[in-house]
Parts: C-alpha cells; sequence; structure tokens
C-alpha cells in the first residue's frame, strides 16, 4: 500500500477527499525517490486510485518497474462532502460545533460526504477479491491515507479511534503480508526513502 506523493492539499492540511488535485514539484521528487524504492520489489500487479494524484505518483514506479497501473475506484479517498477541500482551521471555523459529531463515528459523516463504514464496505470488496485473485502475488495499492489506515486498523481489528492515532505521510509504504492464512502487517508508514524519518528537517510533511 502506497500513499501518494505530496500534494498541496497535504502541505497546507487540508480535507482534500475526493477533489482531484496534483503533485507538488516536490511530490514529484518524491514519487520517483519512491519509485527507486520499489524498484528490487516484484510487483505482479498495480492497482492505482482514479485520482490524478494518484495516478502521478505511479508513473514513476511504471518507468522504473515496468508495470502498467489498473485503475480501481475503490481505492479513491473519502469523500468529505460539504468540509470538501477545507484546512482544519476553515472547517471549524464553519462547523465546530458539528464536527466531533461527524467525525465520532463510522456510520455518521459531514453532509454529502461519505461515512467510514461506506469507504470500509468498497475496501473490503477489493481487497477480498485481490487476495482471492492474486494469492502469492504481490499486489501494489497506489491510494490515500484514508483507505491505508482503515485496511491497516481492519487487519488488526483496531478501535475506530486508532485511524487517529496513526500517521501516514505522503509516498510512504505500508506492508501487509498473508501468511498461514493471517494476514500481518509488516511495515507500516515507511518513508525511510525519503531521508531520516527521525530528523525533523527532513521528515515527510504530515496531513491531518
Amino acid at each position: 500500500m502506497v500513499r501518494h506523493a505530496e500534494t498541496p492539499g497535504s502541505l497546507e492540511r487540508r480535507f482534500t477527499g475526493s477533489t482531484d488535485v496534483e503533485l507538488t514539484p516536490d511530490g514529484h521528487r518524491q514519487a520517483e525517490e519512491l519509485a527507486q524504492r520499489l524498484r528490487a520489489v516484484r510487483i505482479d500487479v498495480m492497482h492505482v486510485s482514479p485520482l490524478t494524484r494518484c495516478q502521478q505518483t505511479a508513473a514513476p514506479i511504471t518507468a522504473v518497474t515496468g508495470r502498467k497501473p489498473t485503475i480501481v475506484p475503490e481505492l479513491r479517498e473519502v469523500a468529505f462532502g460539504c468540509i470538501e477541500n477545507m484546512t482544519i482551521g476553515e472547517a471549524v471555523e464553519a462547523y465546530g460545533d458539528k464536527l466531533p459529531a461527524w467525525f465520532g463515528g463510522e456510520d455518521v459523516c459531514p453532509p454529502d460526504g461519505e461515512t467510514w463504514n461506506q469507504v470500509g464496505e468498497r475496501l473490503k470488496t477489493w481487497f477480498a477479491d485481490a487476495a482471492e485473485r492474486y494469492k502469492d502475488r504481490t499486489v501494489l495499492a497506489v491510494t490515500h491515507g484514508g483507505p491505508v489506515l482503515w485496511l491497516t486498523r481492519y487487519l488488526v481489528d483496531a478501535p475506530f479511534r486508532s485511524m487517529v492515532v496513526f500517521e501516514v505521510d505522503p509516498a510512504s509504504v505500508t506492508v501487509f503480508q498473508s501468511r498461514s492464512d493471517t494476514w500481518r502487517v509488516r511495515t507500516f508508514n515507511d518513508t525511510t526513502h525519503l531521508g531520516d524519518p527521525l530528523l525533523e528537517s527532513v521528515a515527510p510533511r504530515r496531513m491531518p
């Protein structure tokens, strides 16, 4: 699982969601570095979100590995409805008293948005199909922070609140591996290909 590289929204801490945006110049550099990281990995299938930022992240991977992308709508980011593309501050200013309720559970969301239960249903469908169809092979999914968080939480059977505890950085790598019919999280939010994550001066910028 790879989260797309840096966008203006991740820099400005926006609820970008289903809004289609491109990578920043730094994001394109991150995508190149990510592709070099994956050069030695056997990738049998590459599934990519339909949003531009994921397709731009996948392009250098195709150039390095030769693996062409398959667009998979189920891998798109959660839709944030009426707070779509707002910064956290803008959302608080506009809807401050409503935000705790909208983000307080899996079956609620901002108006015109998508609940985490809805996101989970499409992700479970994709994950089960990919796991069965490509058993014993490597599937690379170029997606968004929301799907990576949800699937990680789902596989380890963690509570809903865990999704606000974990961080998924731009151009990070998370690895799930099936062994003896049990899914294991081998790597989570690995960004060492972008620099030393323990040094704040070179650490990737974070998003909400």
